[in-house]
């Protein structure tokens, strides 16, 4: 099992990112079912580029289907209006309209019916200008915006279009380039592996076993620190015995062993040693006649 830094089960971070992609991922397989039912889904690769471009789309195709909705709902009020306003109207009014009506040449009829539709594809209840002029106006501003959505979309289009074009190329480089082609021996190495790595995690165990128990035994004979500075201390005063005893030595390094043969010696240095400083002395007193 993977441990390793990136890991979720490790990094908070990566396990919230991995948490939002999964909410995301849900989303779009939701939006996804309902737009191709009660067909299937059909397959796609599934990356994160492939998941911003759904995301996007889901999110512009809700927010048409919610402009159409209010659109929809819009529609219905103003023919419940229409129809409140017919049944709250004079009738002596109504048969009124409807003689005026009965009595329009073509033109008129036709502008009557132009007016109307006009009225009512801007979801306007009166037909006066300036009713109709803010409704030309939302219609205007509606439009526009629908444009701009209809460009995004056909942006994005594009970009799709370009990443299906690179998905079909890597799919057919991973189909016929060999360098991808499953090795056939692939279930035995596979198994061997698995027999590797069981017998390597048994000598594992093994060892941090034998580590630990030898950490317990060091630690549990392991000398203190006052114990260390004392074994320096003595160490440098044998050193410095040592050296005492080695210029002492050195210092009778050219008398000989027998005890006879160094008495010998010493009296011969004495002998050098008294000639010495009589000549000393009679260098001196003739020195102090001069």
């Amino acid at each position: 099992m993977d441990y390793s830094l990136d890991s979720p089960l490790i990094s908070p971070t990566k396990a919230r990112q991995a948490a939002i992609q999964a909410k995301d991922w849900a989303y779009v397989n939701a939006w996804l079912s309902r737009k191709f039912s009660p067909n299937e889904v059909p397959p796609f690769e599934r990356n994160e580029d492939t998941l911003k471009a759904l995301l996007a789309i889901a999110a512009a195709n809700e927010t048409a289907d919610e402009e159409a909705a209010l659109l929809h709902r819009a529609r219905e009020e103003i023919v419940r209006a229409y129809k409140r306003r017919e049944e709250e109207e004079d009738p002596r009014k109504k048969a009124l309209l409807e003689d005026l009506e009965a009595h329009l040449d073509e033109k008129g009829e036709e502008s009557l019916n132009d007016l109307a539709e006009t009225t009512v594809s801007l979801g306007s209840l009166s037909t006066s200008t300036a009713a109709l002029g803010n409704g030309i106006m939302e219609l205007t501003r509606d439009e526009f915006d629908v444009a701009d959505q209809m460009r995004e979309i056909e942006a994005l289009q594009v970009y799709l279009d370009k990443e299906l074009k690179g998905l079909r190329k890597q799919l057919d480089d991973l189909k016929s380039n060999p360098v991808y082609e499953i090795d056939p021996n692939l279930t035995e190495q596979t198994a061997e592996w698995n027999r590797s790595t069981k017998l390597l995690m048994a000598k594992v165990q093994e060892y941090h076993e034998r580590i630990t128990t030898l950490t317990r035994t060091v630690t549990k004979n392991a000398p203190t620190i006052e114990d260390i500075v004392a074994e320096e201390k003595s160490t440098l005063e044998l050193q410095d015995n040592v050296k005492r005893l080695e210029a002492r030595i050195k210092a009778f390094h050219d008398i000989p062993p027998q005890l006879d043969e160094a008495r010998a010696e010493y009296k011969r240095l004495e002998r050098d040693v008294q000639q010495l400083r009589q000549r000393r002395d009679r260098m001196f007193e003739s020195a102090a006649l001069k």
